[in-house]
């Protein structure tokens, strides 16, 4: 219904300018004066043009009012009545209306995408959004029989009739759009074609906002019209391609596609138009070849066979040719010479001779030899250039061939201009399709420059290609790159044959090729774990520097963090990381993930020898610096802290405990109070100590449970640092209330310790019972042996105990210790304490 009423609404529109045609002939040609003397702004506006209402956006806002003025006079003298169409030929000196203007201005607005396009005579410019224009009075004027417009729902459509067959030229200048058939006005750059998948692709030349799409009627044959808006591009005439159930027409600007099934439809998609069909009934758009090729559009290089003498005679004579051209013929020469570097697979004569020549003519960029020979510069030299160029040229194989060898160079995060592939994987997959639909074309190249290729486009197909893309390599003549090419697939594939042709390309003298072998085999052992991931790591390091002439040092560097990181050598892939930040800054978000595991897992290992701990605090150090997640900060300074504390720097661990304090978790905040505590402490610190403790409530050794992230083994270490710290600053009773209600061996000892320094021997004994209940059994028949530690704590409750005269304690000593005693290094000293087997009557006392 919508494109029914648009396509009556656009007839009724040319009806009507037809009609009031006659209403216009009173306005007579003729010269027309603007006022008695020359404004000094009559330059601001061009002579021959005409407006439809206000043009004041095209000039700088103090002459603003001073144009509406002079429109006001203008019109109150010549007809009474203001009209601000018919007041655009009063600007300038003395203008010939009919004849002198060349142009419309149409106040669209600020970067207002439109599609235009020709049927005979008429040129139907279709404008986003709805836009009021005042057409009246332009009948007849110039080069323009009649104009018209009409608003509709989502787009304003502007119908413009010619006189003559003079092509329009459509450009937006200021905050509108201008239409002209001046004949030194250029025309529109031409619209990048492309194809991705099934579907036809239009990108313009110049990003300017997102493109827009509509669907309406054609006006004259009611076919229905998919029109994609733009704010440059254009289709010429040789463009114009037939499709099944559709047709690409020229254009003015924008894109403009005739299509006669519903399944048919044009979307936005990264900047660029994209012709695809949709719907259950749909069918590929570009599949078995429907769409007539329409050829390179970087065509006019020839990269041919020759032989070595010919190609060489051929670079000799472009260069001097060049040297002797004329400064007209000077751009065609080095283009001359730029292709004879490119048939040698010379890179960087090619790239020298490009860049000078652009300096010298920057306009030729836009010829197509030109942007052919920049890509193949930018593959040769491994340099991605401007992004425009990986998307340069049509559909055709060799086309198809050169965008994927320029996506090889540009990691798919930083690719502009194009739709996105969903996934790192996805967009290596969509390059190796493209490179092996032109795969073909390049055995037809001269031997130098597919020398060049022919490595770097078989090992992508074989490592990243899909099986339909793969195929293409069995199709290639055999040789030892195409076999290296054959060996990765299988090596992909983990077939059983893939250790077995990869060994022997592994001795193959091509520094091009065994590199490249032994990284897969060893790639393909850690995979399959045959041999030991240290072993793996240190051959790769072997190989570098081989890596490096073949292309594939940062792979190689990558494989060596990761086997690494496998057989746990956390100092050695900590040293790579920083090796490959140092070669390669730009590219350190590569190896982000494997650094902040390396880090993680640093940080939370348990401290080894000392040079050891000296490179891991280098390391966690440099990694802080760099930290910016809490989380990663607080493992860095806890893993610095322990390492200070196994190299006797407690001045640099105090400070990382009090750096982790202010960004540890609750619960780690928790215990970093306590180790800095007892760190304080040690260092004879005690008030520094109480401090730290602060937070802790008083009075309560189990006060840390109320604290978030608080346990009960929390609420031990503080009451029994609270204690120390008491008995340093002299308080013993104060210690003694702390350590009351605690059950700890520490606590015990610590509370023996105290009725030890002030003689109360029979409570130094009461303090140490309970630890007796965690020794082993009693009587001669238990068969297990006291450990050193075990041994010195009986003695130290029996010599307790004897000064206190606890003959029951001695007693039970000697029952229950008495055989396990005997034969150790402590025997003497426990019988000394206890008196002899028959338990005397008076135990000599450890006193003396």
């Amino acid at each position: 219904m919508k494109r029914a009423f648009l396509a009556t609404a656009l007839s009724l529109s040319l009806l009507e300018t037809a009609v009031a045609a006659p209403k216009t002939a009173g306005v007579k040609p003729g010269k027309v004066e603007t006022g008695p003397t020359k404004a000094a702004d009559e330059k601001l506006l061009p002579a021959g043009w005409a407006f439809l209402n206000d043009p004041s956006p095209l000039f700088p806002h103090p002459e603003k009012a001073v144009q509406e003025k002079r429109i006001s006079a203008g019109l109150a003298s010549v007809t009474g009545t203001r009209s601000q169409a018919t007041a655009a030929p009063i600007y300038g000196t003395s203008v010939q209306v009919p004849d002198a203007t060349t142009g419309l201005w149409l106040p669209l607005g600020e970067l207002t995408p439109v599609a235009a396009f020709r049927n005979g005579r008429n040129v139907v410019l279709v404008a986003a959004g709805q836009h009021v224009l005042d057409t009246a009075g332009l009948t007849g004027i110039g080069p323009f029989k009649s104009v018209s417009s009409r608003i509709l729902s989502d787009v304003t459509v502007i119908t413009v009739t010619l006189f003559d067959e003079r092509d329009p030229v459509l450009r937006p200048v200021g905050a509108g759009w201008t239409l002209s058939v001046a004949v030194d006005v250029k025309p529109q750059a031409d619209m990048l074609l492309g194809q991705d998948a099934n579907a036809l692709t239009f990108m313009p030349p110049v990003a300017e906002g997102l493109p827009q799409v509509v669907a309406l009627d054609d006006p004259d044959s009611g076919r229905r019209l998919l029109l994609g808006m733009t704010r440059s591009g254009r289709i010429q005439q040789p463009m114009r391609r037939l499709g099944t159930g559709f047709a690409v027409r020229s254009s003015l600007v924008g894109v403009v596609v005739a299509a006669d099934s519903d399944t048919i439809e044009m979307r936005q998609a990264g900047g660029k138009l994209m012709l695809d069909t949709m719907g259950p009934d749909s069918f590929p758009l570009m599949a078995s070849n429907r769409l007539q090729p329409y050829g390179s559009s970087l065509n006019g290089v020839s990269l041919g066979r020759g032989t070595p003498e010919e190609l060489r005679e051929a670079l000799r004579r472009s260069v001097t040719s060049a040297a002797m051209a004329s400064s007209g013929d000077r751009f065609a020469a080095r283009m001359r010479v730029a292709q004879a570097a490119a048939r040698a697979g010379n890179g960087p004569l090619l790239g020298e001779v490009i860049d000078v020549a652009l300096q010298d003519w920057p306009e030729g960029v836009e010829k197509p030899e030109a942007r052919r020979l920049q890509q193949i510069s930018a593959v040769l030299n491994a340099r991605s250039g401007s992004s425009s160029l990986t998307e340069d040229g049509g559909s055709t194989p060799e086309d198809q061939l050169w965008r994927g060898m320029m996506r090889m160079l540009i990691p798919s995060s930083c690719r502009v201009r194009q739709s996105a592939s969903g996934s790192p994987e996805s967009d290596r997959l969509q390059t190796a399709d493209l490179i092996a639909t032109g795969l073909p074309v390049l055995q037809t190249y001269a031997a130098p420059l597919k020398e060049r290729l022919l490595p770097s486009a078989t090992q992508w197909i074989a490592r990243y290609g899909s099986d339909g893309a793969t195929k293409v390599l069995d199709q290639l003549p055999d040789g030892p790159q195409v076999a290296l090419a054959k060996a990765l697939l299988a090596a992909r594939r983990n077939t059983s044959d893939a250790e077995a042709k990869l060994l022997v390309l592994a001795h193959d003298p091509s520094p091009l090729i065994w590199p490249v072998a032994r990284e897969a085999s060893l790639r393909l052992a850690l995979k399959k774990k045959t041999l030991s991931p240290q072993a793996v790591a240190d051959q790769v390091d072997g190989i570098l520097p081989a890596l490096r002439i073949a292309a594939r040092e940062k792979d190689g560097r990558l494989l060596q963090i990761k086997a690494l990181m496998e057989s746990g050598n956390l100092e050695g892939a900590a040293a790579a990381v920083q090796e490959w930040g140092r070669l390669y800054p730009e590219e350190t978000p590569k190896v982000a993930v494997q650094e902040a595991d390396i880090i993680r897992q640093m940080a939370r290992s348990a401290p080894s020898g000392a040079w050891q701990n000296m490179n891991a605090v280098v390391f966690l150090q440099g990694a802080l610096l760099k930290a910016s997640n809490g989380a990663l900060r607080g493992d860095i300074l806890d893993g610095l802290a322990r390492r200070y504390e196994a190299l006797g720097l407690p001045d640099q661990e105090r400070k990382a405990l009090r750096d982790l304090l202010t960004s540890g978790s609750n619960a780690q905040g928790m215990n970093t109070r306590i180790r800095l505590a007892t760190l304080e402490l040690n260092l004879g610190d005690p008030k520094a100590a109480r401090q730290d403790l602060g937070v802790f409530a008083e009075g309560s050794p189990d006060a840390a449970l109320a604290l978030p992230g608080g346990s009960s083994s929390q609420s031990v270490e503080v009451a029994l640092l609270k204690a120390r710290i008491a008995l340093a600053d002299h308080h013993p009773e104060e210690a003694v209330s702390e350590l009351a209600s605690i059950h700890d061996p520490r606590a015990w000892a610590l509370r023996a310790q105290m009725a030890e320094r002030a003689g109360d021997w029979s409570q130094a004994v009461e303090a140490l019972a309970p630890m007796l209940d965690s020794l082993p059994g009693a009587g001669g028949a238990s068969k297990e042996v006291l450990s050193p530690e075990q041994q010195a704590l009986v003695l130290r409750i029996g010599g307790d105990a004897s000064r206190a005269q606890d003959q029951q304690m001695l007693k039970n000593l000697q029952t229950r210790f008495g055989a396990l005693m005997n034969g150790t290094s402590s025997e003497g000293v426990f019988r000394l304490l206890i008196g002899s087997g028959e338990a005397a009557s008076a135990p000599a006392s450890a006193g003396g």
